[in-house]
Parts: C-alpha cells; sequence; structure tokens
C-alpha cells in the first residue's frame, strides 16, 4: 500500500488511531459491567468515530465501513433504542478485532483484509432498534398549557427568521407560540442539518422575507452566524423569547435594529451537553428546563396570531450571556498546554540512550583514573562529571519509560474471553498500572504475562459449582499487580484459586520422566513449584487450544531469564498461588559485579548475586561426583569457573579463592574467582559474528581500565555445567 504525500498524515493517524484502539479494548470489557453508563457509552461512540474519520481521509474504506456501522450500533445504544448484552459484545469485540486487525495491515504498508460479510451484516442487525411492543397513542387533544417541546411549523419559522434576521428590522418580542409534542422526520432532519452547516434550504413551507432596503448586500448570506445559533439554543432552552409572529407596524423601526441584533452572544461556542440536548429535540425525545415566564402566557392568542398574519416573519431577540463573557480567555488555556507536549521518535530516544552510555563507559574510565591521581583538583572534577553523567543518564532512561498499563491493558478482554470459553466466572482486578519501565521491557514482557494470566485462569481458578462445592463465592480472582522495588520492577500475578498440590507436581515429574522417585522425594516444596517451568511439564491430563502442552511455562521462564530477571512461585493448597517476576527497569545499562579470571575480566548480573565470601578450597566436599561447599547447612553447588573458560587451567588446582553464591530462582549456585573487582554499572554491547551463540555469553562492555570484559548469561552457564559436571 502507498501512500505518498499522505506518509506524514498517516504517521499521525497510526499514533492516534492506536491509542484510542487500546482504550476501546478495555472500554468495551468495562461497558459489560457498565451497560447504562452514558459516558461510557458516548466514548465509545467518538473512539470509533473518530478512526473512522481518519482511515476515511486516508481513504481506507474497509476500515471506515467496519467503523460506521459499529459506531451506528453504539448510537442506537446511546438512544437506548438496544440494550447491552452478551450477544452484542460477542459481536462488537469481534468488529474490534478486525479493525485492529486492519489497521496492523495498514501498520505495515500491506493490503488490508475487510471484514468478513457475516460480521458486517450481525453488525448491521445490532444497529437496528430492538423489536419494542406496539405503543397505543392517544387522540390528539386540544392544547391548553404551554409545554416545551417545539412544533415541526414553529422550527421552521425560526429557521427562516435567522435566514432573515440580516434583512430585517428587530421586532418587539410577542407572546411565544405554543408548542406541541410532535416528532420531525428524518428527511426533514437531514435538511436541518445542512441548513445549520449553511449547504442547503430548509423545505419550509413558510413564505420568504422581502429584503429591507436599508440592509446590506452581505447581509444575504444564508449562513447561519453563531450569534444566531446561539439564540436558537437559547430559544430552545427556554432561554430566549421566541416571537411567533411579527407585527406590521414595526417595519418603520428597521434602522434603530440592526444595533440590538448585533450584540454578542458570548464566545460562539456551544457545550457538548447543549449540542446532545439539541438533538435530542430535533428527534423529539428531549424536554427542555422549564422557564416560568412562559407558562403564564394564555396559549390561545399564538394560535390566533399565526392564522391572522401567515406572511410575517418572527425574529429570535438575542438575548446576552454575561456568564459566557470570560469564555474566550478560558479557551485560549487548552492551546498553551498542547504546546508542552512534543513527538519524538523512538529510534533519536535510542540513539541519544546510546550516546548516554558510551558517555557512562567515559565516566567509568574517568573515575577509575582519578581514583589513581593525587590530584585533588581532578578527583574533584571527576566526582562532579559522576554525579552529572548519573543525573543525565536517569533523565534519558526516564524519556524511554512507559507505564505498564500499555501491557495490562490487553489483559481484561482476555480474562473475559477465556472466562466465557471454560465457563468460569473470574474478575480480574489491575493495580499498579502507572509503575513506569522500560519500553523494549513493556513490549517483552507482553508474552510471559499472557502465558502466566491463562494459567491463572485455566489451571488456577475454579468452576463455579467448584468453587461452591469448596465453600467459596462463585466468581473468581485474578490480581495483577506492579510495583517498583529499588532500580528493579516486581510483577505479580495471584489468584484465589484450588493452589497446587506439591505431591500431585512430584508424581507427575515422575511419570513424564523428568526425574527418579528419589529425585522428587527430595525436593522441597518450593521447588516442586518451579517443576511447571521444566519443558514438557503440564498439570493438565487433557490438551486443549489452551493449554495442556507443557510449553508456555518453560518459554515464560527462558524469556524473563533472557531480560536479566527471576521469577518465583509461591502457592498454598485450596487457596491459591502467586507467581512474582523481578526485572531490571532498564535493559540499556545493566549493574554488574566485576571479577578477574588470570588477566581477563567477567562480569555477572548483579541481580543473580547472593552474596560472596572467601574460601579454603579444601574444606569442599563432594556428592553424587558434584563438588558441593557448605553455607548455612546447606550444601551448594561449586563450579571453578576458570577451568571452563580457560584451557590451559582445566587441570590447575586451587587451594583458595573468591567464592560468587548466584541465585537463579530457587537456586543457589557457587563460582571460585581469581579476584573481585567491584560493582559497575556497564553498557551492554551485542557480540560479534565470531561469538554469536557462545553458550554463557550474553554481550560484552568495556571496563573502568578499558579493558573488554565479557558479560555472562548465568542461566546458559548452569545448562553447560551440569552436562560437563565440572
Amino acid at each position: 500500500m502507498s501512500f505518498g504525500a499522505d506518509e506524514e498524515i498517516l504517521q499521525d493517524f497510526l499514533v492516534e488511531a492506536g491509542e484510542i484502539l487500546e482504550q476501546l479494548s478495555e472500554q468495551l470489557v468495562e461497558l459489560e459491567s457498565r451497560p447504562d453508563d452514558a459516558n461510557l457509552l458516548n466514548a465509545i461512540f467518538r473512539g470509533f468515530h473518530t478512526v473512522k474519520g481518519g482511515a476515511g481521509f486516508l481513504q481506507l474504506h474497509e476500515l471506515v465501513e467496519c467503523c460506521h456501522i459499529a459506531e451506528n450500533v453504539f448510537d442506537i445504544l446511546r438512544k437506548g433504542e438496544r440494550h447491552v448484552d452478551s450477544e452484542l459484545m460477542d459481536v462488537i469485540l469481534e468488529a474490534l478485532d478486525a479493525v485492529n486487525g486492519m489497521f496492523s495491515e495498514v501498520r505495515e504498508r500491506a493490503p488490508i483484509t475487510a471484514a468478513t460479510p457475516e460480521l458486517l451484516a450481525a453488525l448491521a442487525r445490532l444497529a437496528e432498534p430492538a423489536a419494542a411492543a406496539p405503543v397505543v397513542q392517544a387522540a390528539p387533544e386540544p392544547v391548553v398549557e404551554a409545554e416545551q417541546d417545539v412544533t415541526d411549523s414553529e422550527f421552521e419559522q425560526l429557521l427562516d427568521s435567522l435566514n432573515a434576521v440580516k434583512a430585517e428590522a428587530e421586532a418587539p418580542a410577542a407572546p411565544a407560540a405554543t408548542p406541541t409534542s410532535e416528532d420531525i422526520t428524518d428527511a426533514e432532519f437531514e435538511s436541518l442539518l445542512d441548513q445549520l452547516h449553511g449547504k442547503g434550504q430548509f423545505a419550509a413551507d413558510a413564505v420568504a422575507p422581502a429584503a429591507t432596503p436599508e440592509t446590506p448586500a452581505a447581509n444575504a448570506s444564508t449562513d447561519i452566524t453563531d450569534d444566531e445559533f446561539e439564540a436558537l439554543l437559547d430559544q430552545l432552552h427556554g432561554k430566549g423569547t421566541f416571537v411567533a409572529e411579527a407585527l406590521p407596524e414595526v417595519a418603520a423601526t428597521a434602522t434603530a435594529a440592526p444595533a440590538a441584533s448585533a450584540a454578542p452572544a458570548g464566545d460562539g461556542l456551544i457545550s457538548d451537553h447543549e449540542f446532545e440536548a439539541l438533538l435530542d429535540e430535533l428527534h423529539g425525545k428531549g424536554k427542555f428546563t422549564e422557564v416560568a415566564p412562559a407558562a403564564a402566557v394564555a396559549t390561545a392568542a399564538p394560535v390566533a396570531a399565526k392564522a391572522a398574519a401567515p406572511a410575517a416573519k418572527p425574529a429570535p431577540a438575542v438575548a446576552p450571556a454575561p456568564a459566557r463573557a470570560a469564555a474566550p480567555a478560558a479557551a485560549e488555556k487548552p492551546a498553551s498546554e498542547a504546546e508542552t507536549t512534543v513527538r519524538v521518535d523512538t529510534a533519536r530516544l535510542d540513539d541519544i540512550m546510546n550516546m548516554v552510555g558510551e558517555l557512562v563507559l567515559v565516566r567509568n574510565r574517568l573515575v577509575r583514573l582519578g581514583l589513581n591521581s593525587g590530584d585533588e583538583a581532578m578527583q574533584k572534577a571527576v566526582s562532579n562529571l559522576d554525579v552529572v553523567t548519573a543525573d543525565l543518564q536517569t533523565a534519558v532512561m526516564k524519556t524511554r519509560m512507559q507505564p505498564i498499563k500499555k501491557v495490562f491493558g490487553r489483559f481484561p478482554r482476555l480474562v473475559r474471553d477465556l472466562a466465557r470459553q471454560l465457563k468460569k466466572e473470574i474478575n480480574l482486578e489491575l493495580v499498579g498500572e502507572e509503575t513506569d519501565l522500560d519500553k523494549n521491557l513493556v513490549e517483552a514482557l507482553a508474552d510471559p504475562l499472557v502465558h502466566l494470566v491463562r494459567n491463572a485462569v485455566d489451571h488456577g481458578v475454579e468452576t463455579p459449582e467448584e468453587r461452591e462445592a469448596a465453600g467459596k463465592s462463585r466468581n473468581g480472582k485474578v490480581i495483577l499487580a506492579a510495583e517498583q522495588e529499588g532500580d528493579h520492577i516486581l510483577l505479580s500475578i495471584t489468584d484465589d484459586g484450588k493452589g497446587m498440590d506439591p505431591n500431585i507436581l512430584r508424581g507427575i515429574a515422575v511419570k513424564r520422566g523428568v526425574m527418579d522417585k528419589d529425585a522428587a522425594d527430595r525436593l522441597t516444596d518450593t521447588e516442586c513449584y518451579n517443576l511447571i517451568f521444566a519443558p514438557g511439564f503440564s498439570t493438565k491430563t487433557e490438551i486443549s487450544d489452551v493449554s495442556g502442552r507443557g510449553v508456555g511455562m518453560d518459554v515464560v521462564k527462558t524469556k524473563i531469564s533472557q531480560l536479566n530477571g527471576s521469577i518465583n512461585i509461591y502457592s498454598t493448597k485450596g487457596q491459591g498461588s502467586k507467581i512474582v517476576i523481578k526485572v531490571p527497569l532498564t535493559l540499556a545499562i545493566m549493574p554488574t559485579l566485576m571479577v578477574m579470571l588470570g588477566n581477563q575480566a567477567f562480569a555477572f548480573p548483579l541481580v543473580n548475586v547472593n552474596e560472596i565470601f572467601h574460601l579454603d578450597l579444601s574444606r569442599t566436599n563432594v556428592v553424587d561426583g558434584q563438588e558441593v561447599v557448605i553455607v548455612r547447612d546447606k550444601a551448594l553447588p561449586l563450579f571453578y569457573l576458570k577451568r571452563w573458560l580457560v584451557a590451559s587451567a582445566k587441570h590447575e588446582e586451587q587451594r583458595e579463592g573468591h567464592v560468587v553464591i548466584l541465585s537463579v530462582g530457587t537456586q543457589r549456585i557457587g563460582f571460585v574467582v581469581d579476584q573481585l573487582v567491584g560493582q559497575e554499572e556497564v553498557v551492554i554491547k551485542p557480540l560479534g559474528k565470531m561469538l554469536q551463540g557462545t553458550p554463557g555469553m550474553s554481550g560484552a562492555t568495556i571496563t573502568g581500565d578499558g579493558r573488554i570484559a565479557l558479560i555472562l548469561d548465568v542461566p546458559s552457564m548452569l545448562k553447560r555445567y551440569a552436562a560437563r559436571r565440572i
């Protein structure tokens, strides 16, 4: 698909429509619990309308068609001619999926796949008013009292008067005509809208007024000015005086009228409420505010006046609106606020972040040189540079931050659809949606969280019947929460379901060949819970399109490990489970522990480091062929990192060394290193083509003394060591 000169407009459309579609997904799910919320219905209507307008400007006809019919459905809902039910929501959500699919194709510049005819037909059916019981209308009765509805003929006269107001002198107000409760037809309504926009003439039976000689030629325009439209609104609200008939003898005062008719009627703007009320009145559905003086007017005189002077034209008296005098100044405020926001391409932010990363490396180098220098002035300058660089790094990182709400927003729809499919009743609660983290992390966490939430709905929460039998409420609860803890983000998925049984997990592990029975019996309950992350492990006995293949949780753990994060499970049988994910705020800059193996520097991600101590290596033990070290009465596997990474050191004996205890999930492993350098923030650089895929390596960086250090991938190293038994 080629947009040519419209490419810049397309980019604006993609940004705006993308935000609207994200909101629509949340609003539609919320609508099921608040079907009578007028504000919510209006917001959804405006969302589809805005997307339709942008798509129409770009001539995306398939997108326009689907949005237009969906918009019509919500117009019917706003009018109360149909009610929200499950069938309607299923069709609307399917329509939203179709719109999202077309939007993705537009974003990728691919040909657009139109919505299916079946979907469009279902939408069109819902866009019609629901069948209602026939209403028996009473015979018309003579009007005795003044009513607040405006009749068709009076409204036509009012429009004619607005067209002729510039050509006539303003006449004194006469008693208001007595309205009745008649509705206008659709054709008349469309013609009225055209007239209000200055596009056509309203088809009224009234005779056009004769032009006054004193009236300037410029006033012969048929367009309605802002002041005239305000007068119309004031009349409909009962604020103005509607002139049913103009007295013939008043024509002599024509030269004095322009000054009165030019009186300002405010800022020319009308509120949403007024316009909605106007539309309701035009359809015969609204009632306007009753005005006390109007109620006292006799009804017979206006009717007689209309019969006596059919050619006379009413002229509305434009009432001043002092309350609106300050509106123009207030209207300027949003414009000044809009100027405070600037859209920046993420590629530019990435470039700035890379430059800040390079600055951090130079800072580290200067800090090391400053410590080794005896020059006090240089040390002070380096210290100031260190502070400023840290502040700049924090500020730039914040520009890349996004609220995790962008991920959380997709889960109400996911839980709703999955609960209906599984015939469960589940409430989803979102906590900490405004927690910020790096944009890349927001996108990377989406898939793991989808797996975990689906597991909570499918495996965790019971059916309503099972919950009632267990003494619980029929409605299950899933809580998705986020909070910041230092330079990390904690994400938790909690359910109040049946929890996990460690004994069942042990039995499944033995049955599926994950481990033998003796090894399974030695597992703690926490270690049993972590078995669900093993490849091919599933507690489901039947495979469905939701779960049962034992793939999802393995993918989750792998993805979280790639993000330098950790994942832990807590569960209580019969009460529910909680899964906690811990990931860094950003992936661009990582705090590490620098160590030395011979003359080569290596970096452990600091998130994995549990503790460090010096050890006499002659005090180690061997269990099942694996060397271990006893730390607080617990045996931890011990590996010699140098024997693996340095070929010449394979058979080298070490009498003492530093041991770094690392935590990966619930496991704790010890690595022997030659020297500890200290904590250092590093910028991760990808490995070159020759080193890509090297086991245990996730990247490289430049140390404070200018050397290259390899960043270790701890989970990958553990797999390598477990196979080699070194």
